[in-house]
C-alpha cells in the first residue's frame, strides 16, 4: 500500500526519571486542562508511575494495576540488561491521588519468555510483563482486562506518565513524570506474519491535513493524541456498555510521514495486546482469566514490513 512510506521504532525506555511536565503528545488546538482532567478519571486510576535505575541510570514508565499485587507493564521496561530483568534495581510503583502519593516497591518482574527468545525484537509482538509489588494496593481499582472474542475498529484512551508536546513539534526532552491521557481510534493490528498479531496501532491525525493520516479516517478525535517516551506500559483502554476495559499496553512509536519517531502527527503508536497474554497473565498471577480469541481489526499486510530497508531499532 502506498501509505507506507518508512518504518522507524523507537521504544521508550530511556526517558530520565524526576522530570517535571505533563504526559502525552496532544493535538495543538486543545488545551491542555482537558487531558489532564481525562487522566484524572476515575476509569484510569489504575494507571501508575514506575522509577527505577539500570546501572546508573535512572528512568521513569508507565504501569496498570489488574489486581491488589500485580501490575502489567512493557517488557523493555523490566527488561533490564539481559532482556530478563538483570540489573533492574529500585524499581516502585506509585499513584498520585488528591490523598497524597502512594508508592509500593516491587518484589520481583517478569518479562514475558518471548521477549528474551527473540532479544527484544518489537514486531515479535512480546513487548508485555508483569511487576508484583511487596504490599498489596488497597486504595485503588484495579483494571478490567478485555476478554471478548473480537475487537471492532474503535475509539481507545491512552495513559501514561510520558513526555509532553503538541503534535506539530512531537515530544520534548526532560518532560515526563506525570500523569496525561487523550484518546485515539485503534484502527489496525499486525499481520501475524511479519508484524505479530498481538500488536494494535494507532495514527496521530492532523486536524485540517488528511495528508497526515496514515489509518482509516482522516479526522482527529476531539482529544487526539499518541504516547511519548515514559509512557512505555500504560494502558490503551475502551469503554463498552459503560464498562471500561484495558486491551493494550503501550510499546513503540513508529514514524511514518517523516522518518522520525517522536510522536509528531502522521506517527503511529502500537500497543501489545493484553488480551492475547491473558493466559500468560493468569498463569502467573493466578487471576482466575479464560484464553480469548484474536481481535478482529485491518490487518497490516506483510508487504508494508518488506517496504523498509532493514530491522527495526529502539
Amino acid at each position: 500500500m502506498e501509505w507506507i512510506r518508512s518504518l522507524v521504532f523507537i521504544v521508550f525506555l530511556h526517558q530520565g526519571a524526576l522530570a517535571t511536565g505533563w504526559a502525552g503528545v496532544r493535538r495543538d488546538d486543545v488545551p491542555d486542562s482537558e487531558f489532564l482532567n481525562l487522566a484524572a478519571s476515575v476509569l484510569y486510576e489504575s494507571v501508575g508511575k514506575f522509577t527505577y535505575s539500570v546501572g546508573s541510570s535512572s528512568y521513569v514508565a508507565s504501569g496498570v494495576l489488574i489486581s491488589p499485587e500485580w501490575v502489567l507493564t512493557a517488557a523493555h521496561v523490566t527488561a533490564g540488561d539481559n532482556y530478563r530483568g538483570g540489573g533492574v534495581g529500585d524499581l516502585t510503583f506509585s499513584f498520585a491521588t488528591s490523598d497524597g502519593v502512594f508508592s509500593y516497591a516491587a518484589s520481583e518482574w517478569l518479562t514475558h519468555p518471548g521477549w528474551a527468545s527473540t532479544q527484544g525484537d518489537l514486531a515479535a509482538g512480546y513487548d508485555i510483563a508483569l511487576v508484583r509489588l511487596s504490599t498489596q494496593v488497597s486504595a485503588i481499582q484495579a483494571a478490567t482486562l478485555y476478554l471478548q472474542d473480537t475487537l471492532q475498529i474503535q475509539a481507545g484512551t491512552i495513559v501514561g506518565y510520558g513526555a509532553t508536546g503538541v503534535g506539530s513539534t512531537g515530544w520534548q526532552n526532560g518532560s515526563s513524570g506525570i500523569k496525561r491521557a487523550g484518546q485515539n481510534m485503534i484502527e489496525a493490528q499486525g499481520d501475524g506474519i511479519t508484524l505479530s498479531s498481538n500488536i494494535l496501532f494507532a495514527d496521530f491525525d492532523k486536524p485540517g491535513d488528511p495528508t497526515e493520516s496514515t489509518l482509516g479516517a482522516v479526522a482527529p478525535l476531539a482529544l487526539e493524541y499518541l504516547p511519548a517516551p515514559g509512557d512505555s506500559g500504560g494502558g490503551l483502554f475502551i469503554t463498552q456498555n459503560t464498562q471500561t476495559f484495558l486491551i493494550g499496553v503501550t510499546s513503540f512509536l513508529w514514524g511514518y510521514s517523516d522518518g522520525g519517531a517522536n510522536s509528531d502527527y502522521g506517527d503511529l503508536a502500537g500497543f501489545t495486546s493484553t488480551t492475547a497474554y491473558a493466559g500468560w497473565i493468569s498463569s502467573v498471577t493466578g487471576i482466575p482469566i479464560p484464553e480469548p480469541s484474536t481481535q478482529s481489526l485491518f490487518i497490516l499486510a506483510a508487504c508494508l514490513w518488506r517496504n523498509h530497508q532493514g530491522r527495526p531499532r529502539r
